[in-house]
């Protein structure tokens, strides 16, 4: 029975037994949404189909492409079942579609997985870097965790958005934090472990991604009647990612419109600077309607 550190639970999945051999479930229960939540958290389905599709692919290849859709919410209470599809299997690139069920045969969720064989071969630019210190001077001196745990620039750094949050930024279009798995939460850095950071990066990448929008909105954040994922895609630019470390978030969102947003996410890695991952969200937001007036 293999020893799983915290996170690893978060993207962890079974594969079925014969003939169903590329059909995975969730080895473990799914956490208990808030009071709030009627579904499965989309970052669950995202790493965890990622976990799924990799064990389909040779250990040289690492993910690097994700296009999904959300369909129906799923139920937090009962096993989703990955079925992985085998689309393509090239000489460098590999294409999987995975589906997400539940209830028999109804699809929640699907996507397109892309895989690439490590490789020295081919056109290299240097990366695009980003100099954190300018970008986010709130943390420009020691290390994020170093700020103090009652501020909220500490809340910043742990995901979260209250609404003292929301006179912070200048810019209420973009935001720019830092993240991070904790170090004792993850496994070793090892060639082994690389997959389990990729998927764990795939489940990070819709951590309250879609409350970016309440942050540029002069409205109330209490105002949403709905917020979730509708399309979800994701770039994976470091196979060798090590998510123990700090990551630089940055966020932005330009457009709504019918009821939808568009946000832009990007993460770039603390110790040198380094685009890590890339990922474009279209989410549904809809407005509580004001309640009717009475006449008398």
């Amino acid at each position: 029975m293999p020893q799983y550190c915290p996170a690893e639970p978060v993207v962890a999945v079974t594969r079925l037994p014969e003939p169903a051999t590329d059909v995975f479930v969730n080895t473990h229960p799914f956490e208990t949404p808030g009071e709030k939540a009627r579904s499965v958290f989309g970052g669950y389905l995202l790493g965890q189909c990622v976990a799924a599709a990799q064990q389909t692919v040779p250990d040289s290849h690492d993910v690097h492409s994700l296009q999904s859709t959300f369909l129906l919410p799923g139920n937090p209470n009962e096993k989703v079942a990955y079925h992985v599809e085998r689309i393509s299997d090239g000489r460098s690139f590999s294409s999987r579609l995975v589906r997400a069920i539940q209830g028999g045969n109804i699809v929640h969720f699907t996507a397109i997985v892309g895989f690439q064989k490590r490789s020295d071969d081919g056109v290299t630019t240097p990366p695009p870097k980003l100099n954190y210190h300018e970008a986010m001077p709130q943390f420009g001196h020691g290390d994020p965790e170093d700020v103090d745990a009652d501020s909220a620039e500490a809340c910043l750094v742990e995901g979260g958005f209250p609404k003292e949050m929301l006179d912070l930024w200048r810019d209420p279009f973009r935001m720019q934090s830092f993240v991070r798995v904790h170090p004792n939460a993850m496994p070793p850095a090892t060639s082994s472990s690389r997959a389990t950071h990729l998927a764990l990066l795939a489940f990070l990448s819709d951590l309250f991604l879609i409350y970016t929008t309440n942050l540029a909105t002069a409205r109330p954040v209490t105002n949403f009647s709905i917020e979730t994922t509708m399309n979800h895609t994701v770039w994976f630019h470091a196979p060798d990612v090590q998510l123990d470390g700090w990551l630089a978030c940055e966020r932005d969102t330009s457009w709504a419109d019918d009821g939808r947003v568009l946000i832009r996410q990007r993460l770039w890695r603390r110790s040198d600077g380094r685009l890590v991952m890339s990922c474009v969200q279209e989410a549904l937001a809809r407005l509580q309607k004001p309640a009717p007036s009475s006449s008398l």
